[in-house]
């Protein structure tokens, strides 16, 4: 890349992040003004939504009184005037208004008579209503009504019911109480919907749960999710007894902002064009001053690497600049480098070479030691003799090379193979070299060996990695082999390679008097053990090795 372009570059992106900065700002501003638009309006709304329910807890209050300061409803109460429900309280404007029951009640708080005003499909009953009271605290709140009356929220299991208790007296408030009058209100689904005309916007009632009834609630509660097109709020109304009662919960759209931010891209892509612009008549002047001088030096030193020959340097500008500067000190460069690249080019050569010779010398004295430490307390005619030994550990290398694994893999199958049955030489010789059948203590004596191989090569920090591999060799694919009896995937990759190689160095390793059987012999021993004591995968790639790999 040249020193124009990365000049360009870094302009550009200057000027690209300015503009991305700004562009950040510019709409974070614009969106939190949304945001703060939005929670304004959905507070406006929840308040009044609030005050409308207090209003109509007042205009409740309002009923409530004009019923209760009657001289014919006192007259009522005290048994002078029994036909009053039948001439004064058949109201269609009650129902009208929203008004759910008027319940009178003696002195005790007993109802002695009330009217349903409900439309036939609410579900509120003034026998409900009543049976709201009667919680705990109610009643003691109806014997002990203030002198100017109450009002407030009951609720009727989910459904909350506005209120409103007065004393029944005369019109003049004079003389003494003759009960009290209750007017409600159930904010059914029907009434909810009036209110909601009225206020333009909808809004919907969600009791307190159980779980919020143990919380410290905040009064309001907004939720405005920057993805989402919509801003939810909720506004916490209490009982008469203070107790957290429902939640006023309004949906409204949020503010359509889109035309606003795409004038506000729009205008930032003209800025980006500006920049675009910027950046390309900057190019043209870098051209100008530096890039010409910096091909012919190119050039120039390209012809000087493609002689071969006597070299005079670069041409030096008599311009004092950073130019003419690297101009001098590549000529000085030039003439050191030709000197040391020749000496180092003899040197490079010695070197590898010399590397390369006690390399290979050190890994071949490396495995020879190794092999001869392994086979060194083995005899010919024992059961694991050195030439079995060293066979099954080359045939294992060459089969997992065969899989495709490692050179590093292959390291540590080999090595694990060569050092897999070295926990014998611990075994007394009368166990290893018994003609009869183990008794139960000999063989539990015998499956140890892998243990102790897998110590003895844990104690040298070149053999450790391999031990895994003679550690678990004699695990069996059903889980029956030893120490562990562990199954399947569980016996690692390399003690099962080892196992099937070792099992086939068996079947085909030579003796004296030994009649050796053929590849098809061998091909269904091995797969008589597949699945039981071999990795039948294995087995399939080993026998596919023997027919095809040699």
């Amino acid at each position: 890349m040249t020193l124009r372009s990365k000049a360009q570059i870094i302009l550009g992106a200057v000027l690209l992040a300015a503009l991305l900065l700004l562009d950040v700002m510019f709409t974070g501003f614009l969106v939190d003004s949304a945001d703060q638009t939005d929670r304004e309006r959905m507070e406006r709304n929840l308040s009044r939504t609030y005050l409308t329910l207090k209003g109509e807890e007042r205009m409740l209050s309002a009923i409530a009184g004009n019923w209760a300061y009657s001289d014919k409803a006192w007259d009522f109460m005290t048994g002078a005037n029994p036909d009053y429900p039948n001439i004064y309280m058949n109201r269609a404007v009650l129902t009208e208004i929203g008004v759910s029951s008027l319940i009178f009640l003696d002195n005790d708080g007993k109802a002695v008579f009330y009217r349903d005003y409900s439309s036939p499909d609410d579900e509120s009953s003034p026998e409900s209503e009543i049976e709201a009271f009667s919680g705990e605290g109610g009643a003691e709140f109806l014997r002990n009504i203030p002198e100017d009356g109450a009002s407030g929220v009951i609720m009727k299991g989910g459904e909350p019911i506005l209120f409103a208790v007065k004393r029944i007296r005369r019109s003049n408030k004079g003389g003494a109480e003759a009960g009290s009058l209750i007017a409600t209100m159930a904010l059914s689904p029907k009434m909810i919907q009036i209110i909601s005309n009225s206020l333009d916007f909808t809004f919907a009632i969600v009791p307190v749960t159980p779980k919020e009834k143990e919380m410290e609630l905040p009064g309001r509660r907004l939720d405005n999710d920057p993805s989402s097109s919509y801003i939810r709020g909720s506004a916490l109304v209490r009982d008469y007894t203070g107790a957290p009662a429902f939640w006023i919960t309004c949906v409204s759209p949020n503010v359509d902002i889109r035309e606003a931010k795409r004038r506000l891209q729009m205008l930032f892509l003209a800025l980006g064009a500006a920049a675009a612009a910027v950046v390309f008549l900057f190019g043209l002047f870098m051209k100008e001053q530096v890039t010409a001088r910096l091909v012919r030096l190119r050039h120039e030193v390209e012809t000087i690497r493609g002689d071969g020959g006597d070299t005079y340097g670069v041409t030096v500008d008599k311009k004092r600049d950073e130019i003419a500067e690297l101009q001098r000190t590549l000529n000085d460069s030039i003439a050191f480098f030709e000197f040391r690249q020749g000496e180092k080019n003899r040197v490079d050569d010695i070197t590898l070479s010399v590397y390369k010779r006690f390399s290979e010398a050190g890994s071949r004295l490396c495995m020879k030691t190794l092999e001869d430490i392994a086979t060194v307390f083995w005899r010919e005619d024992d059961r694991a003799s050195r030439s079995a030994v060293l066979r099954g550990a080359r045939e294992a290398r060459k089969f997992a090379a065969y899989l495709g694994m490692e050179e590093e893999e292959l390291v540590y199958i080999y090595t694990g193979s060569l050092f897999a049955k070295m926990g014998m030489i611990t075994l007394p010789h009368s166990l290893l070299y018994k003609k009869t059948p183990l008794s139960p203590a000999e063989e539990r004596e015998y499956k140890k060996y892998p243990i102790r191989t897998k110590d003895l090569m844990n104690g040298v920090e070149l053999l450790r990695p391999a031990a895994p591999i003679a550690y678990s060799w004699n695990e069996s694919w059903d889980g029956s082999g030893f120490p562990r009896r562990i199954s399947g995937s569980s016996i690692p990759l390399g003690a099962r390679i080892y196992a099937v190689v070792e099992e086939w160095n068996e079947l085909t390793r030579p003796w004296p008097g030994r009649v050796l059987p053929d590849k098809d012999d061998v091909t269904a021993a091995l797969r008589a053990k597949a699945g039981s004591r071999l990795d039948p995968h294995i087995v399939e790639k080993f026998i596919e090795y023997l027919h095809g790999g040699e």
